[in-house]
């Protein structure tokens, strides 16, 4: 799923005499000592903690228990999570599916300027507040649950055309269950982009993620929605508290 590998070189280090002052971008340090994991946060080096079964936890945002065991992918997912580099979740015939970066966020104002891009959803905050909010979610949403809202983009243009992913939300009442969402720009509406992209997220949800079931939601006034989550196999179950209609399918 990955069109290009950051993660260059893994070095183990184990005390701050060991550490360089400098090191090739592409690099992940995995370290078992305390100072070595806070001194390359401090000098933005990304980094891995290395449990070493003594009974001491280390601080880190990553942390491994036996490096051996772990395998090549994951080790480049930890290095873009400590570089900022988004993971590429997955391809469809005509999308990529990928996670935010902060680079993106002017892209993301103009989709969401587009017509009715917000007459069924919340529109975006103001510029800094989301600058903000989409950082915490790159931070805690990805990091925890390595899943969530993702960015779709036009694979032959590059070109930002829509937000689409799964989300552990308060509205979900099962285990292994998460909340479908998906917004495709207002010029690509009618050529079935949704559907791609949503019955590709459906099938990763399941194989990648191990879910069980999924939820979604969408104004009873929207047409368009409630015969894309039909169509996606979604049965109609109810209403929320907000007065939107509940979907849900096992997969």
């Amino acid at each position: 799923m990955i069109q290009e590998q950051f993660l260059k070189n893994k070095i183990i280090v184990n005390s701050l005499d060991e550490l360089q002052p400098d090191y090739e971008c592409g690099t992940l340090v995995l370290a078992s000592s305390q100072a070595v994991i806070d001194e390359c946060n401090d000098r933005g080096i990304p980094v891995v903690g290395v449990e070493s079964g003594n009974g001491k936890h280390l601080n880190c945002s990553q942390i491994i228990i036996d490096a051996e065991q772990v395998e090549d992918e994951d080790y480049e997912r930890m290095y873009r999570r400590c570089a900022g580099e988004p993971w590429h979740i997955a391809y469809t015939n005509r999308c990529i599916i990928r996670e935010y970066k902060e680079s993106d966020l002017d892209a993301l104002f103009e989709l969401y300027a587009q017509p009715h891009m917000t007459d069924y959803m919340e529109p975006l905050f103001d510029y800094e507040e989301e600058l903000q909010y989409e950082r915490n979610y790159i931070e805690y949403i990805y990091k925890l649950y390595g899943f969530g809202m993702w960015l779709i983009f036009d694979k032959s243009t590059g070109k930002l055309i829509g937000r689409a992913g799964i989300e552990v939300r308060e509205s979900c009442d099962r285990d292994n269950q998460a909340e479908l969402g998906f917004a495709i720009s207002y010029f690509r509406w009618h050529e079935g982009l949704a559907f791609e992209v949503c019955s590709k997220i459906i099938e990763i949800a399941k194989t990648e993620y191990d879910l069980t079931s999924l939820i979604a939601r969408c104004d009873s006034k929207n047409l368009a929605s409630v015969g894309l989550l039909t169509k996606l196999g979604f049965s109609h179950v109810g209403f929320e508290s907000d007065g939107d209609m509940r979907f849900f399918r096992e997969i």
